[in-house]
């Protein structure tokens, strides 16, 4: 006989450890760099004590009753969620800018119907993502992924039983019920894993938030509770050895995995696994001392456990608006202090909403009434919210008069600390070296720019490619189309390959090739970084595809671009490699290969900080390392000695390690790695001058 799952101890102690290692992890905390998967340990526990609640009931009544089912899920996760989502809104609202705090309005609505997990996936959204700052609601993506599986997973258990009844035309023993769910559960769970598994290789920021790639945690959990009964029966030493093996698989996915693990996925098997069996090791009549349940079975684990959901919520929001509101990241001690101000607002949230509305007597028409006016209330300040904020942009989003192209002049030398001065074609335009003194001296960002701020995030630009020309990131696309710009009836061509940061120049690229008669074959893949081109599959598979068309089209001159600066380490060394290795396979097809070098960019999103209080040019301005010029410098030295063009770009944003946001009132780049089109146009004749001399 096994312990009761919804009044065990060691339950709630291993929630209090999922959602510390969350929330510390969230916070900064070193060594947890992998503790999103308390995450996964939620959906594992959550799948448990669901699916024992659903067999509980169909056990005693003979079936289960879908309505009660949900009036009970609505007592208790609307009260707590719907709170959560008012008080973010109203503090985005007051605390951060005015286009964040329109995504946020807009993420609030998603997140009161249970779809945030597909808000963020549509909008490409990668969990570990440093180009722009997360939501404040990103973490209720989970919570819809749990939401959207019990919308079906009763009926499916209901199915079976039911389903099973009818076949064999009378009531199947319990026992027998159990094997065939068991049997269902592992069939769906082995799909589901099988889908992320591939899901995960191919498009790790769908796969993260897909409830299809999740449902097999929740139904791990479920198949414990259909076969708690024989799981019980397994001898005491084996569950005490279990949930220490579990305990230990779940300490070490946090601290070995990080943001570059690829998740879910295999990787997701050890913290779910170790949490199935912390699960399986508490299936006993009573605590051996020597039992994991021993550990987490106490008062202080099971207060935290039972505030967990409430502590979950409250923890995310806190950190993601101090940090957008303060502009930086704030160090570890500051991070711990906001946790326990968030773990403050979970008590008061628990003792005061929380309980209360779960231990009260609901019909379904009250139910129906009570969270359909608090969700109303959630969408109607949301719309609000956004047309006061709409109000606040008009005024940023007047445009500057469009400056003209930057002059071909000759650069001042750009040196590095303790290295000799670089050659001319290194040097730093003028127009860059005076919006660096301006940030040395404290100039306040000039009041009109182009692109306005308001619009930076959604640049028109200044050519059309239509759909399909260029695949979008979230696909599995490693072809498409070849759409030509430029002079389309030219015999003269240019071939323009590689990722965003290879798009990113077309603007100035196409300028040129209207002036001097090409035409432009762009072949390109955002999110097919060149550190993937030779290690991830499905780039790969691109990457041999493009070489394919370059050899096809044998243009007059090829130019490789892709993201190197700003990388660091295994990534930078995996970049080189990539954009040499293109280099020199599409050399042979082509009059000339020439690699753009890939400046560091910024810090900081241009957006954030350019909005923020007290924003100054010197605010706003990055100050790099030598370190962090290596790739840059190495991808230079040896494309020259490989015979290759390289286009030395750095100049053109920086001058002495310093690189300004706004280049005369252009701004310069549209977030941390991407230039703008507005200063990629500025440029033109620049780009055509260190193209022509590479080209001869």
């Amino acid at each position: 006989m096994t312990r009761s799952s919804s009044h065990r101890g060691d339950i709630q102690g291993l929630r209090a450890l999922a959602v510390l290692l969350v929330a510390l992890g969230h916070a900064g905390v070193g060594f947890l760099d992998g503790g999103f998967v308390g995450v996964d340990v939620f959906f594992v526990l959550s799948g448990f004590l669901i699916t024992g609640l659903l067999l509980s009931e169909a056990r005693a009544n003979g079936s289960i009753s879908l309505s009660s089912f949900y009036l009970r899920r609505a007592r208790r996760i609307l009260p707590a969620a719907l709170l959560t989502l008012l008080v973010t809104q109203v503090a985005a609202f007051f605390l951060l800018n005015f286009l964040r705090a329109k995504e946020v309005m807009w993420d609030s609505v998603f997140a009161a119907v249970f779809m945030a997990n597909f808000r963020f996936a549509e909008r490409e959204t990668d969990y570990f993502a440093e180009a722009q700052p997360p939501s404040p609601l990103l973490h209720l993506w989970s919570l819809a992924v749990e939401e959207q599986f019990y919308l079906v997973w009763p009926a499916l258990i209901s199915i079976v039983f039911l389903g099973s009844a009818a076949v064999a035309g009378h009531r199947l023993p319990p026992r027998m019920q159990l094997r065939l769910l068991l049997v269902f559960v592992a069939l769906a769970g082995g799909a589901s894993i099988a889908w992320s598994i591939y899901r995960t290789a191919a498009l790790p920021p769908v796969a993260y938030f897909s409830p299809f790639t999740r449902a097999w945690e929740l139904m791990l959990g479920g198949g414990l509770a259909v076969a708690a009964t024989t799981l019980g029966r397994v001898h005491r030493r084996w569950k005490v050895a279990a949930g220490w093996i579990g305990l230990l698989a779940i300490a070490a996915s946090s601290v070995t995995f990080s943001s570059g693990t690829p998740f879910p996925g295999y990787a997701a098997l050890l913290p779910t696994i170790g949490a199935a069996l912390v699960i399986c090791a508490g299936m006993m009549d009573s605590h051996h001392r020597a039992a994991v349940a021993t550990l987490l079975d106490r008062a202080p684990m099971r207060y935290v456990g039972d505030r967990s959901y409430a502590f979950y919520l409250w923890h995310w929001p806190v950190l993601i608006i101090a940090q957008q509101y303060l502009g930086y990241e704030p160090p570890l001690a500051v991070n711990l202090a906001l946790l326990l101000g968030a773990f403050l607002l979970s008590i008061a949230s628990y003792a005061l909403v929380e309980n209360p509305l779960r231990r009260m007597s609901w019909t379904w028409p009250r139910t129906s009434m009570a969270f359909g006016t608090a969700a109303a209330a959630v969408v109607l300040t949301a719309a609000l919210s956004i047309g006061a904020l709409e109000k606040r942009a008009e005024r940023f989003r007047v445009a500057a008069a469009p400056e003209p192209e930057l002059v071909v002049a000759e650069p001042i030398a750009y040196r590095t600390p303790g290295h000799r001065a670089r050659p001319s074609a290194d040097g730093a335009l003028p127009a860059v070296v005076a919006a660096v003194e301006a940030a040395r001296r404290g100039a306040p960002i000039p009041r009109r720019l182009t692109p306005p701020i308001g619009e930076l995030l959604d640049e028109r630009l200044p050519y059309s490619l239509p759909p399909g020309c260029v695949p979008v990131v979230k696909s599995s696309d490693t072809s498409s189309r070849i759409c030509p710009l430029g002079r389309t009836g030219s015999s003269r061509s240019i071939v323009v390959i590689g990722d965003s940061h290879a798009q990113m120049w077309l603007p100035a690229v196409v300028r040129l090739a209207r002036r001097d008669g090409w035409v432009i074959l762009p072949v390109l893949r955002p999110g097919c970084t060149p550190a993937k081109w030779l290690a991830d599959s499905l780039c790969n598979r691109w990457y041999r595809w493009a070489i394919g068309q370059v050899r096809r089209l044998r243009p007059e001159v090829t130019i490789v671009g892709g993201a190197v600066g700003g990388t660091r380490g295994r990534e930078a060394r995996s970049a080189e490699r990539g954009m040499l290795a293109m280099g020199r396979a599409v050399k042979p097809a082509s009059g000339t290969a020439v690699l753009v070098g890939d400046p560091e960019g910024l810090v900081r999103s241009p957006v954030d900080c350019l909005l923020s209080r007290g924003a100054s040019m010197a605010r706003c301005t990055a100050r790099w390392g030598p370190a962090m010029l290596r790739p840059y410098e190495r991808i230079a030295e040896r494309s020259r000695r490989m015979g290759l063009g390289f286009l030395a770009t750095r100049g053109w944003f920086c001058f002495e390690l310093t690189c300004p946001p706004v280049i005369g009132r252009t701004i310069a780049y549209k977030d941390p790695h991407h230039i703008t089109a507005a200063y990629a146009g500025r440029l033109t004749a620049v780009f055509r001058a260190a193209l022509r001399r590479e080209i001869g």
